[in-house]
């Protein structure tokens, strides 16, 4: 019992993250207010990349609504942090790479089908990310320095609420019932069916955040236990088999508390301290829910977001929850020294491939009981905004995000996904089953992106005692959700000033 304490505080301490969701869908939401009907002019013309496959037969195509003109040179400019997944290519040539090779491809379409060039300014990092778009938009004022920006998740919201960005929803260019435009996301980021940020297919990051836990097939086999895809397909993959699994995989062979793998001792799970950022959500732990006009409103279930604290806590029990960097989970596990590790799909992508001699299936993040009645693959993203400063163009600008998130979402997104994560680094059918639920059941975290937003109440879990029990969890939340509801009601008056398009 002390041990999970000691864990349950870790956790606490790290949980900054964490408490956040977002809540109810909508009927009346942004994506909802471009209509097929209103969109005049050609569809997209001309050949598209990757119309037929390699064996000359014919792929679906969703194409865009947007009529071709002439841009005359325009320069498209794109602002980024270094961190940014852009569909703007920083190559001139083919490189062999399948993703890079689509984004390059289905950018040369678009710049030859506009006449229209690229610039590609980078920002630095996140933090000097989001003072350059601050410093251009609000104290030079300096018009059409750039034309969109892509940067970190909630320092690109806060720029949001100072009031940076147009409102994307009242751009008629943008139709959110493409597929490109996926709807939890935008829900994730409107209040009162205003879009100032969006996370969309003119990146393909949004599938890349999203989070899986990947099991060592080996290890699982050689302890005797059968591969948990079932209960996957059946909906019923809960925290409790994650747990139980985890403590199978545990192997403290002198009994110490402390995991020597030199000394060929294993984890049964790990967790690096950027990997918690979507499993609150994951688990469906709302403290912040929408009402039917998409505004936000206070909404915890104190005894859920109990059950969700112990329940991690008991999971570490048999595993790290590593605090010192965001490498040494998968370092774990590339040393065939833990039995799952939990990660996302960018990492999957860029690291855990490289461990040749491991062989790896995948799972969702599991529910967090039967209460839960599906998955939910919590993620984080960059997001992206049109400055104000930039509406002059703004057809322009519109014409190409659109043209650019439909070859994304037609081609990028199937290089990374269909060619590399389910052809390549899915062992199994199975796994390119798990896959298909995680990339089904993205979601991003309200309370998370608006984090500055709503202050330090949205993630007050950081400051609750070490020894917390549900009582002292339950007057905790009734001492703080005040301030939170506060904070929300806040939120609210900002997003009703902040209409730039009028």
């Amino acid at each position: 019992m002390k041990k999970r304490l000691i864990c349950l505080a870790i956790l606490l301490c790290m949980l900054i993250a964490l408490f956040a969701s977002c809540g109810a869908t909508n009927s009346d939401n942004p994506k909802e207010t471009a209509k097929d009907s209103d969109k005049t002019g050609e569809s997209q013309s001309g050949s598209n990349p990757g119309d037929e496959t390699e064996t000359g037969e014919e792929t679906s195509f969703i194409a865009d609504d947007v009529p071709t003109i002439d841009m005359n040179g325009f320069v498209f400019t794109v602002l980024h942090s270094n961190r940014g997944l852009l569909i703007i290519p920083d190559i001139d040539e083919f490189t062999g790479d399948i993703v890079q090779d689509a984004i390059y491809e289905a950018a040369s379409y678009v710049k030859e089908r506009f006449n229209i060039n690229y610039e590609r300014i980078a920002a630095g990092n996140d933090n000097e990310m989001a003072t350059k778009v601050e410093a251009s938009v609000l104290s030079s004022g300096t018009a059409n320095e750039f034309s969109v920006s892509i940067g970190h998740d909630f320092l690109t919201v806060s720029n949001a609420m100072k009031g940076c960005y147009a409102n994307l929803s009242n751009i008629e260019t943008f139709n959110f019932s493409k597929p490109w435009w996926p709807a939890n996301n935008l829900n994730s980021l409107s209040v009162g069916n205003k879009l100032y940020v969006a996370s969309s297919y003119l990146s393909y990051s949004p599938i890349q955040g999203a989070a899986v836990e990947v099991f060592n097939k080996d290890y699982m086999k050689d302890l005797g236990i059968e591969e948990p895809y079932q209960k996957a397909f059946d909906k019923a993959w809960y925290m409790e088999d994650l747990i139980e699994l985890a403590e199978a995989g545990y192997s403290d062979l002198d009994s110490n508390g402390t995991i020597d793998i030199d000394a060929g001792e294993k984890y049964g799970f790990v967790m690096g301290r950027e990997g918690g950022y979507g499993t609150q959500r994951s688990m469906d732990v709302v403290p912040v829910l929408k009402d039917q006009d998409d505004v936000p409103y206070y909404g915890l279930d104190v005894e859920r977001a109990y059950n969700f604290l112990d329940n991690l806590a008991m999971l570490f029990d048999y595993g790290k929850f590593f605090l010192e960097d965001n490498t040494s989970q998968n370092a774990a596990f590339g040393a065939n020294a833990a039995l799952f590790v939990h990660a996302g799909l960018s990492v999957v992508y860029k690291t855990l491939r490289e461990y040749k001699d491991i062989t790896y299936g995948f799972m969702p993040v599991p529910m967090l009981d039967e209460l839960q009645e599906d998955f939910i693959a919590g993620a984080t993203d960059m997001v992206w905004g049109i400055p104000q400063t930039s509406l002059e163009h703004v057809r322009e600008i519109s014409y190409i995000i659109e043209a650019l998130s439909c070859q994304c979402y037609n081609y990028v997104v199937p290089a990374f996904y269909d060619m590399t994560m389910c052809k390549k680094l899915a062992e199994s059918p199975n796994d390119k089953e798990v896959l298909d639920i995680v990339r089904d059941h993205t979601a991003l975290s309200f309370a998370y992106f608006y984090t500055k937003a709503l202050g330090g109440a949205s993630i007050a879990m950081a400051d609750l005692p070490r020894q917390t029990t549900a009582g002292e969890l339950s007057s905790y939340v009734a001492k703080n959700s005040g301030t939170l509801q506060d904070n929300i009601t806040i939120l609210i008056e900002q997003y009703e000033q902040l209409d730039l398009l009028g």
